[in-house]
């Protein structure tokens, strides 16, 4: 039996492969599609590392790699949302990229990530069942205070939600906070549900349990690609955005396989994630499309979306 249980372990230790220089762990708050896609090129791409990819939720991976610090199992964190970064930046080391080729208002000055995406919000209605009923579709955010569509729109909790938060703080920079969170006592007078994440309100359109749902562009166009009859109205407010980012943990920004991995998205990843998943502009030289995403849509006023204690206090005074 002893020698049975030698055996078993020595098996069991050569099959592992530890890591080493050349092993890369990323912790990506992404979805699953995008992760795999990116996964799959990298490996493609860059076949002498071994590069591992392991999900996280936005504010799990952030608490685990602040509480971590450089210690973190992680070696580069993506597609986080800008606020976090924000809150892990002393763990982050600097990155030495030519930033100038970015849209201004995605970074912060400490060249401690790199933009990722800038991910946008949007209207997205059933037009054909609102006719149906004889119902006109929604232009303006007003529109959706009438009691006509009491019951029809889902959106998503800002306390659990980025892209429910996006709406708010777009709200708050359009009309002040007072006349904001009034609103929004409106509105949710015609929400049928505050869903817990920002993928909710698409889907309740989807499965036809709302006429009108404020939720991420990039999943209502892929539905869209999918014949699914819905569409997106754009408000003169314009489009509630966040940007997402990846960074290197502190430390680990001299491995071999975490340079080449970041010099990898800096050259194609991201860029490839604008071609195939949010065209969103991320460079100031960018020319990427996706059938039926809009373009030329004008971004909403986010100023102020990445701070942490800003969003703490707005988030104290929802009560849904």
């Amino acid at each position: 039996m002893a020698v049975g249980c030698l055996l078993a372990s020595s098996l069991l230790l050569s099959g592992c492969s530890p890591a080493n220089e050349n092993t890369v762990v990323i912790y990506s708050c992404g979805e699953g599609a995008a992760n795999e896609m990116l996964l799959t090129a990298m490996h493609e791409d860059l076949p002498e590392y071994d590069i591992r990819l392991h999900y996280v939720s936005t504010g799990s991976g952030a608490a685990r790699i602040k509480t971590e610090g450089v210690q973190s199992e992680a070696d580069i964190i993506l597609m986080l949302e800008g606020g976090y970064l924000r809150q892990i930046e002393d763990v982050l080391a600097p990155l030495a990229y030519d930033f100038s080729v970015f849209e201004d208002d995605l970074l912060d000055g400490t060249q401690k990530y790199l933009p990722f995406r800038r991910e946008s919000a949007c209207i997205a209605v059933n037009r054909g069942e609102l006719e149906a009923r004889g119902l006109a579709v929604p232009e303006t955010y007003d529109d959706l205070l009438d009691p006509a569509y009491k019951g029809l729109i889902c959106m998503p909790n800002p306390k659990s939600s980025g892209t429910g938060y996006n709406f708010v703080k777009s709200i708050v920079n359009e009309r002040g906070e007072e006349e904001a969170f009034a609103y929004f006592d409106g509105l949710a007078e015609n929400v049928y549900q505050f869903t817990s994440s920002g993928s909710g309100p698409v889907n309740a359109l989807v499965q036809g349990e709302a006429l009108v749902g404020l939720g991420l562009t990039y999943q209502a166009v892929s539905e869209i690609n999918q014949n699914v009859p819905i569409e997106i109205v754009e408000f003169t407010e314009g489009s509630p955005w966040t940007m997402n980012g990846i960074g290197v943990i502190e430390g680990k920004e001299e491995k071999p396989g975490v340079q080449a991995v970041m010099d990898w998205m800096y050259d194609k990843g991201i860029l490839l994630d604008k071609q195939e998943f949010v065209p969103d502009r991320v460079f100031i030289e960018q020319d990427t499309s996706i059938p039926n995403y809009p373009t030329d849509a004008a971004y909403a006023d986010m100023t102020g979306i990445f701070d942490i204690d800003e969003k703490q206090r707005l988030l104290e005074r929802w009560k849904y």
